[in-house]
């Protein structure tokens, strides 16, 4: 069965790169893409700091007509077999989204970043920072003029069971399109590995940490690389020492990707990476899309 997937267009012109990223990305393996349209009525917005920003923004933005959008997705995906439907909606954007989300009949969520320039705080626009906290769906966040993926960036999880899970989730999503998958591994300065170990001068020490730590995680990771490897795509796992979000925005922009996942164990953890500060600071500073995966 092939994956269904919801689109939240935001009627702008960078729909169209996301949609053609969709097709690079998704390939023959998806079945369904729902496109939901929602013409914004800011007054319906009960939050005043949320719809404050959402009038500021939509005065620099230009909107596309309904009509145009879902043509554009029919001109994209007009030579594959993927079944559109288009739904429109009106009122709260975070109130519409999350309807549809509720039903649970869908694989993955898609959405847009905002832009950049004056909201580099707010880049992923007014509404999308508590669709982003309510979803129990795995999330793709395209930003960019970027329209293949031919290259992931995945932050492993810490666990076999989880990072299993990731890797059949990608295994399904990459199916046919196959990119380069590389599972990134930080170990944090701190981490009970590090005790004992006393000076950066001390190259020994490190060596036996990265050791003891690869080790560690060396049974999970190979069982995940398995899983794609059977599927035929193409792995390679680094490992990188120091701050998690510093080591995710360095590999991120050294190794030239076109998506990073990420996989929380469950909402909370890593909240902070996702829904504070730290969220927007790396999708602020890298170019690249974001798929954020729950394993449930």
């Amino acid at each position: 069965m092939g994956l269904k997937v919801l689109y939240y267009s935001q009627g702008r012109k960078e729909d169209q790169n996301a949609l053609s990223y969709l097709k690079s990305m998704l390939s023959t393996s998806l079945e369904q893409l729902t496109i939901l349209y929602i013409t914004e009525e800011i007054s319906a917005v009960d939050e005043k700091k949320r719809r404050d920003l959402a009038k500021e923004q939509s005065q620099h933005i230009t909107n596309l007509k309904q009509k145009e959008t879902f043509d554009n997705a029919d001109i994209t995906f007009d030579d594959t077999s993927v079944e559109l439907v288009n739904l429109s909606a009106k009122g709260d954007p975070v109130e519409e989204v999350s309807k549809k989300l509720s039903n649970r009949q869908f694989d993955l969520f898609v959405l847009t970043a905002f832009g950049r320039g004056g909201f580099a705080k707010e880049i992923l626009g007014a509404h999308v920072k508590p669709i982003l906290k309510q979803s129990n769906l795995p999330i793709l966040v395209h930003k960019g003029n970027i329209k293949s993926c031919e290259r992931v960036l995945m932050h492993i999880p810490r666990d076999k069971d989880r990072c299993v899970k990731l890797a059949r989730f990608i295994s399904r999503l990459f199916k046919y399109s196959n990119p380069t998958v590389t599972f990134l591994s930080v170990l944090e300065e701190g981490h009970p590995h590090f005790e004992g170990y006393t000076s950066t001068e001390d190259e020994q020490g490190l060596t036996e940490v990265r050791r003891d730590y690869e080790e560690e995680e060396r049974e999970h990771l190979n069982s995940a690389k398995k899983i794609l490897l059977a599927e035929g795509l193409e792995t390679e796992i680094r490992h990188r020492i120091g701050s998690l979000t510093t080591e995710l925005i360095n590999e991120a922009r050294e190794g030239r990707y076109d998506l990073m996942i990420f996989a929380p164990e469950k909402p909370g953890v890593l909240e902070s990476l996702w829904h504070g500060d730290t969220s927007f600071e790396i999708i602020r500073d890298i170019e690249i899309s974001v798929l954020k995966f729950l394993s449930g």
